[in-house]
């Protein structure tokens, strides 16, 4: 068993004095237990961006950019005869323990992170508020998810389940890890996913408000509806919800793939 004394902790913090023009930025590099295997990255921030893109490096390259907020405070009260000192914290930490790899920041203020993995790694991650998310030339199962901000996942070998509460989700597949489900939802944006057009894949859709575009040909088969009863506030009342999917094949079948849609189209595209 590895001691936990193996465990390899960065930390980021640097303080800004009166520097209007002054961006606060800082860098830190860790490096992994095995290079030559497999990392896997845990992040999930309140306010910020993510941009995460594969390189042919061996170390995961973290530059975190303290986003100037001074916009917010031109209300704030002026004490005559005295000179106001704006502080600017950047504050964030890094952990790897056996190419696991967690990055947490401070929920002050609004952090943007642009990070350098190796091409093969798998990662979760997440934000809140004032920030999108973006991942490009990455080999491995991805889980993201953003709620005020949109996600793109470009040039992706593997796997993606995606939620995005009020933006677009694009994502563009180069290669599909076989026989692993994915899903993608959306409540106020649009879905657009291309895939390579040799997928095979059962599909099942639904958009509420939207519509549903494909360039596939998209084997749809009849299904019932599901019909939910659950009980109320009206004594012995029940409410029964009727849901009705579009489900299909792609290329003779193969792992779900889910598109859930409320306000917004979906895409499936081939290349």
């Amino acid at each position: 068993m590895k001691s936990i004394y193996n465990i390899k902790l960065a930390i980021c913090s640097l303080l800004v004095f009166l520097g209007l023009n002054v961006v606060a930025q800082e860098t830190i590099k860790v490096p992994l237990t095995n290079p030559n295997k497999e990392g896997y990255l845990k992040m999930g921030i309140l306010n910020g961006s993510i941009s995460i893109k594969g390189y042919d490096g061996k170390e995961v390259v973290i530059t975190g950019t303290k986003r100037d907020g001074h916009s917010r405070r031109r209300n704030r009260k002026e004490r005559e005869g005295l000179k106001r000192i704006t502080a600017r914290f950047l504050e964030f930490s890094a952990e790897e323990f056996d190419n696991k790899v967690r990055v947490k920041s401070s929920s002050n203020g609004i952090t943007d992170f642009e990070i350098k993995i190796p091409k093969n790694f798998s990662m979760k991650i997440s934000t809140t508020n004032r920030g999108n998310i973006y991942v490009e030339n990455v080999n491995g199962n991805i889980d993201v998810s953003n709620t005020n901000g949109s996600i793109t996942l470009k040039d992706i070998s593997g796997s993606v389940s995606a939620d995005a509460l009020n933006k677009n989700i694009t994502v563009s597949f180069i290669k599909v890890t076989p026989n692993i489900p994915m899903a993608f939802s959306s409540l106020n944006g649009d879905i657009d996913i291309t895939f390579p057009k040799n997928i095979k894949a059962d599909v099942k859709v639904k958009s509420e408000r939207g519509e549903i575009y494909t360039d596939f040909d998209l084997k749809t088969k009849s299904s019932e509806a599901k019909v939910t009863k659950g009980e109320n506030n009206r004594g012995n009342a029940y409410n029964v919800k009727v849901e009705k999917w579009i489900t299909g094949t792609i290329n003779g079948g193969g792992p779900e793939i889910l598109f859930k849609n409320y306000n917004g189209d979906v895409i499936i595209r081939s290349k």
